[in-house]
């Protein structure tokens, strides 16, 4: 629920400021956030060198994913970018699985794989679709986001044995804040302080709602349940999505995301089936 409300969420602020100012008080917030949580539950600063090396990587993805997802979020439709995201993501992920930990393929993989890809062509409306209106649609960066939570989601995973999961998101947001500041680099980054107290609501929920508490939970669910299966719980994302996008947005429904949806949905069910 709190990743379905962060589509609404950035939709509102991309009304305020650029994305990559956006991300930077993101990740700060929520850094800040953690300090209390990494020291009361008596998780450990410190780090193992692999466990800084996969932190790092991972921020790097984050910062993508976030890049992305604003950026994204901005041009297009908040809905439709809840929808899409989720539906590409666990099959990218099902994807990267197979070459990079050597999870096996099966007849049911490739026949839930085809039906969401199919379901990601129907909710871009590929019978319409030129390089230009990927961009314009703010698609193409929805499918990046897709793509590089995949990645996020399989460091994930793997990062276990080398460190706690609160240590390990602590460290990948607050080097995520690093690699922000670091391309917002002569922007003014002061001014969200002028800004009012929706631009603030939306930034909290978005920080600490959505990437704080919901992004922790996800790091959780792939170390528990490993990669595949805690990417297919981000199809409960559409429904709230496209429900707080319609309240507060006033989206509308439509046909070709329903129909893709639903496919997407079919798909992961099938890739996740035992």
């Amino acid at each position: 629920m709190t990743w379905g409300l962060s589509w609404t969420n950035a939709k509102v602020l991309g009304s305020y400021s650029d994305a990559r100012v956006i991300m930077v008080w993101r990740f700060t917030i929520t850094s800040i956030f953690f300090i209390p949580i990494v020291y009361f539950t008596k998780n450990p600063f410190k780090v193992t060198f692999k466990g800084f090396l996969f932190t790092l990587v991972n921020a790097f993805f984050i910062t993508l994913y976030n890049y992305f997802f604003l950026k994204g979020t901005h041009i297009g439709l908040a809905g439709k970018g809840g929808v899409l995201v989720t539906t590409l993501n666990p099959i990218f992920t099902s994807i990267l699985a197979v070459f990079i930990l050597n999870n096996n393929f099966k007849l049911k993989d490739i026949l839930g794989l085809t039906l969401g890809l199919i379901g990601g062509a129907i909710i871009i409306e590929f019978w319409n679709i030129d390089l230009y209106e990927l961009k314009r649609s703010g698609s193409i960066y929805f499918i990046l986001a897709a793509f590089s939570y995949a990645c996020v989601t399989i460091l994930s995973s793997q990062s276990k044995p080398n460190i706690p999961f609160i240590s390990y998101s602590f460290w990948s947001f607050l080097f995520s804040a690093i690699i922000s500041l670091i391309i917002t680099r002569g922007m003014d980054l002061k001014q969200v302080f002028f800004y009012d107290y929706i631009f603030w609501l939306n930034m909290i929920f978005l920080s600490i709602g959505a990437l704080g508490f919901g992004t922790t939970i996800y790091f959780l669910a792939s170390i528990k349940l490993g990669a595949k299966k805690a990417s297919s719980f981000i199809f409960t994302v559409p429904i709230t999505a496209i429900t707080f996008a319609m309240i507060f947005l006033d989206e509308t429904l439509t046909l070709n995301i329903i129909v893709g949806g639903f496919l997407g949905s079919i798909s992961v069910y099938i890739i996740n089936k035992d």
